[in-house]
């Protein structure tokens, strides 16, 4: 995750506001078959705690309707929701709440989301990450 101030100048009382962002992944920016980029990854916001499960989030290119995740031998399927981009390509995203952790850890490792699914409106496998 990178941070970056919103207008590069200091702003006194407002030192410690940052907009946080990750860059698009280059196969975005292109135009080509339905495509799952990268492993969705997780985001800390709404930090609780308490909570046993984490929000993953990732994004997809091309006609992928919905995407399923699986993360401690348990699946969460998401639908994708489309993006607006400025060259007019396909893009959209999507977010799946998955346990934080499995039983006698503490957190989770990107190496622990075990398949990523993308399907089409027919319900086809149509991109796969394992």
């Amino acid at each position: 995750m990178r941070a970056a101030r919103t207008d590069g100048r200091h702003k006194e009382g407002r030192a410690n506001e940052f907009v946080f962002c990750d860059p698009a992944p280059s196969a975005l920016n292109t135009a080509g078959p339905p495509l799952l980029p990268a492993k969705p990854m997780p985001y800390i916001a709404p930090l609780d705690p308490q909570s046993q499960e984490i929000i993953l989030v990732g994004t997809v290119r091309g006609a992928v309707t919905s995407v399923s995740v699986t993360m401690f031998n348990r699946t969460a399927t998401a639908a994708v929701h489309s993006l607006p981009t400025t060259n007019s390509h396909q893009v959209g995203a999507y977010a799946v709440w998955l346990p934080s952790s499995d039983t006698g850890r503490n957190g989770m490792h990107i190496s622990d989301i075990t398949a990523v699914i993308g399907r089409n409106a027919a319900g086809e496998v149509v991109a796969r990450l394992d």
